[in-house]
């Protein structure tokens, strides 16, 4: 259906609305945050699919067989933008200086973290949206192990998130196209092929949650910023 073949990028562009009202109000420091978040989202977003296309979905795209995905970059880069400064904006925030920053801890999470995607799904054959989905939520646990001021505020952006995505999810795939992920979701038919709200795939949800409670707090858990306990 050629609508379909527009809804991955209609996806991007309500959530780059979205990404731009939080762009226009926030003060200049989170807006740093906010631009910095954003393109290694967008970076991100273009590196995951080479694992999410293969056993998770294969939406219908904008340019075809292309290499890089005009879509990936502006979903990584709006999304995690408003995942990692949703709790700021909402709460107003600002992260004064906490500690020193956890750099290096920083680094060996991210190997950690790429090490695990590789040896369970490329391995191991997990499904990766489950292999990245408890990735980012093991790694959430552990910074904020670490950093036990940050717990609140990894659990807020991620229920804040699914706030966001939720009624975007709902219009396009309630009322757009209603029978999109049974046509593009490689787990439909499946153990794992669980929809709830109409049309929204339950590890939609999951994924959307983890990354999240993880995006919301990697600024400050690097930089030594406060959060609230």
């Amino acid at each position: 259906m050629v609508v379909d073949k527009y809804i991955y990028l209609l996806l991007s562009i309500l959530l780059l609305l979205i990404w731009s009202v939080f762009f226009l109000f926030l003060k200049k420091e989170v807006r740093r945050i906010l631009i910095k978040a954003s393109v290694v989202g967008g970076l991100a977003g273009l590196i995951a699919e080479f694992w999410y296309f293969k056993d998770y979905w294969r939406p219908p795209l904008l340019f075809g067989d292309a290499k890089i995905f005009l879509e990936d970059f502006l979903f990584g880069f709006a999304f995690t933008g408003i995942a990692a400064t949703i709790y700021k904006v909402l709460f107003k925030k600002e992260g004064s200086k906490h500690e020193k920053g956890h750099r290096i801890i920083f680094f060996v999470f991210f190997v950690i973290g790429i090490l695990s995607l590789l040896l369970f799904n490329n391995l191991l054959k997990i499904n990766s949206i489950f292999v990245s989905s408890f990735v980012f939520l093991i790694l959430s646990f552990m910074m904020v192990f670490i950093r036990k001021d940050l717990v609140m505020q990894s659990i807020m952006s991620g229920i804040l998130s699914l706030s966001v995505i939720i009624p975007i999810y709902i219009l396009l795939f309630n009322f757009i196209s209603p029978g999109y992920w049974d046509k593009y979701w490689l787990l439909a038919n499946t153990a794992f092929g669980i929809k709830i709200i109409g049309n929204i795939p339950v590890t939609e949800l999951l994924w959307y949650f983890s990354w999240s409670c993880l995006a919301g707090i990697a600024y400050d858990f690097y930089h030594g910023n406060k959060g609230e306990a």
